[in-house]
């Protein structure tokens, strides 16, 4: 699914993590929406319908929050800590558990390194699995995967602790960014190489074998691009999968039911002044240097920013509705709001937002805090905050 992180240099080829020159000690995180499997880590299994701080005792400046289907991580490479929280039926979480014990958890749990020499420095999550890249170049995968989500092989569906992926990446090459959708999975590596693996029923994966529907394992992807594309960056939808060329260019397979292909904008009018590009489930969002957004596809509950959006300084993309925050350094949301992860909203106006609506972060006071970092996930959102003088 969506990173979550609010923030791709599309100059490099992996993501960049905004570490934010602040006391670790004066950061908080908030989180709001849907939580029934303890995904939001408050302590419970109701939904949040305004931004609860989030229960973890250190706050690392530099975290990016990882978003699945029901589970999240939180990670800070900086510090080497990974910590996760939620579904954690197949473990998804990275967290062994026995038959007889909870298979969720309502608050962040530490996760352990791969090895003693290693740690974690990427991650990318879907439904009811996760995929991790250590520091020593190896990859991990573990949680459920009827559809070759896991890339372990046709034999191997479910893997309740991290198992690492055989013969992967290939000799002299390095993972440089993944990204997964629902059910399938990007890999970029050091030489420019796409390698993916999971569900390919719509193109996601690109053209594959007569009859295949599933890659049980990382092949390099045929995509029928331009021969000068260099990819850049990639993001990947519920079925989709794009990738932006250094040049600004976009070129997105897949099921294009709401349009990411054919109402394609970029195509025609490249651009090299991007902070953000980003996927929901069904849409595109590119964030410009100047502030506006210049979105995509599907757009039944409001997915897609409002016309008069104030210029802003961050978008978070989650599944079917997005963050942002404005240069007015206010924070705003839009879309399927119906688990609270819009904020609260008037009953009268209904759950899909399509208007400039503000947050508010109840005991935090207007003007005596920023807003540091923002993600957003399956009906999930994120917002961790500091003070200032």
């Amino acid at each position: 699914m969506t990173s979550g992180v609010e923030d791709i240099d599309i100059t490099n080829s992996s993501p960049s993590i905004e570490t934010p020159r602040i006391n670790d000690k004066s950061v908080r995180l908030f989180s709001f929406g849907s939580n029934s499997l303890g995904q939001l880590s408050i302590g419970h299994v109701q939904d949040a319908h305004t931004p609860t701080e989030v229960l973890l005792p250190y706050i690392p400046s530099d975290i990016s929050i990882i978003t699945g289907g029901n589970h999240t991580f939180i990670l800070s490479t900086a510090q080497k800590l990974l910590y996760s929280v939620g579904d954690n039926t197949f473990g998804q979480c990275t967290v062994p558990h026995e038959s007889n014990t909870a298979a969720i958890t309502a608050s962040f749990v530490a996760v352990p390194p791969p090895t003693p020499t290693s740690h974690w420095i990427s991650i990318s999550a879907g439904w009811q699995f996760s995929i991790l890249l250590s520091s020593d170049n190896r990859l991990y995968a573990c949680g459920n995967g009827p559809r070759g989500e896991l890339g372990l092989g046709e034999s191997i569906t479910t893997s309740t602790t991290p198992t690492e992926i055989p013969s992967f990446p290939p000799p002299a090459t390095t993972v440089v960014q993944l990204a997964s959708g629902v059910e399938h999975t990007l890999a970029l590596l050091s030489d420019g190489r796409i390698y993916g693996w999971g569900n390919g029923r719509k193109g996601q994966l690109g053209t594959l074998s007569a009859g295949e529907k599933y890659l049980w394992s990382p092949h390099e992807l045929r995509l029928d691009m331009p021969d000068d594309f260099q990819v850049a960056s990639m993001v990947a939808g519920r079925e989709f999968s794009a990738f932006t060329s250094r040049t600004g260019e976009v070129q997105v397979f897949g099921n294009d039911k709401w349009g990411v292909i054919k109402l394609n904008p970029m195509v025609e009018s490249p651009m090299t002044d991007w902070r953000v590009f980003s996927a929901g489930w069904g849409a595109l969002y590119v964030l410009r240097e100047d502030g506006k957004v210049v979105s995509w596809g599907r757009n039944t509950h409001g997915q897609l920013p409002p016309d008069d959006m104030p210029p802003l300084d961050k978008l978070a993309v989650g599944s079917e509705h997005a963050l942002a925050v404005g240069r007015d350094g206010k924070l705003y949301a839009w879309g399927w709001g119906e688990h609270g992860n819009c904020g609260k909203l008037e009953k009268e106006r209904g759950e899909v937002v399509k208007w400039v609506h503000e947050v508010g972060i109840d005991g935090l006071v207007g003007g005596k805090y920023r807003v540091e970092g923002i993600a957003a996930g399956c009906a999930t959102s994120w917002v961790w905050v500091s003070e200032v003088d």
